[in-house]
């Protein structure tokens, strides 16, 4: 047993609680916590998360973590590697919003393209086709005048031609309403867009979402490698993975109405719950999300 593991246990034991207090307090696994104590840290997913659950333990004590860190570091579980800086989430969102505008500036000059590639065909198609109507012009002008007409049989033409103008009026305006209808039929049958993941509270490294839905379907999209703990809210035991993961993946739990998500290592992990990504509320690399079906 290390020193910084015989510190914690006896800070534990004044409060009076057992591993399993703080299991429900922290979320973390009472055989993480026990091998925390007796310094056994091989049997934790890595250097980086070791640290992260001694944080986590320290502030349920009410410790200052860094101060901790500082008393007992020759204690503390060594990376192997210098971690890599990755960017914070705010510069990976940006980052994203460029590339979706870069995207969008090339559509407006493929319409233009397109658009010039019709005028030029539709020209081409006129000097290559010419109309025949100038060569049957004079055929029809030598036809009405053999036939010919009286002034009577002109004013009838004209009256069956208002007739039919008023006739046409009427039907494109029957056309004009059922278009607006058939319009309107389409906007009231568009389904809403309500959000399905709603933000409550956050507090330190723990916040708490509400889900709209019958269940949880959540997606996990990596950027690197992430510490994932899908645990149940109410005695803290695990119901779906854990480890640490690089590679996408996809959870459905049914058969729950609150789970708890443990994050290790944030920046490397985009998380979508019901179709909806998940916003962290805080910047922090370790966070216990909450989630909570709306009744």
């Amino acid at each position: 047993m290390t020193e910084l593991g015989q510190f914690l246990q006896s800070k534990r034991e004044e409060f009076g609680w057992d591993l399993e207090e703080v299991q429900k307090r922290t979320k973390i696994q009472k055989r993480y916590l026990l091998a925390i104590e007796s310094g056994d840290y091989g049997d934790l997913p890595g250097a980086f998360y070791a640290r992260a659950f001694i944080k986590s333990y320290a502030e349920a004590l009410g410790l200052e973590p860094d101060e901790v860190f500082q008393q007992f570091e020759s204690d503390l579980p060594k990376p192997k590697q210098e971690a890599v800086e990755l960017p914070s989430r705010v510069e990976q969102q940006k980052t994203r919003t460029k590339e979706r505008q870069k995207k969008s500036n090339y559509m407006p000059a493929i319409f233009i393209g397109l658009f010039l590639i019709a005028i030029v065909a539709g020209i081409w198609a006129i000097m290559a086709f010419p109309s025949g109507t100038d060569e049957a012009a004079p055929e029809e002008e030598e036809s009405m005048n053999i036939v010919g007409t009286t002034p009577d049989e002109e004013e009838d033409d004209e009256e069956v031609g208002d007739d039919e103008s008023e006739e046409d009026t009427s039907s494109t305006e029957e056309g004009t309403s059922e278009d607006d209808e058939d319009a309107q039929s389409e906007e009231e049958d568009e389904p809403s867009t309500d959000e399905t993941l709603t933000f409550e509270e956050t507090n330190n490294n723990e916040s708490l979402f509400t889900v709209t839905g019958d269940s949880f379907a959540i997606d996990f999209e990596f950027d690197g490698e992430s510490y994932i703990q899908i645990l149940d809210e109410r005695n803290g035991t695990v119901i779906g993975m854990d480890g640490v993961f690089s590679s996408d993946e996809s959870v459905e739990v049914d058969d729950q109405d609150s789970i708890t998500l443990n994050v290790g290592n944030t920046y490397g992990v985009t998380i979508t719950v019901n179709g909806e990504e998940l916003e962290y509320p805080v910047d922090t690399h370790h966070h216990f999300i909450t989630l909570e079906l709306e009744e």
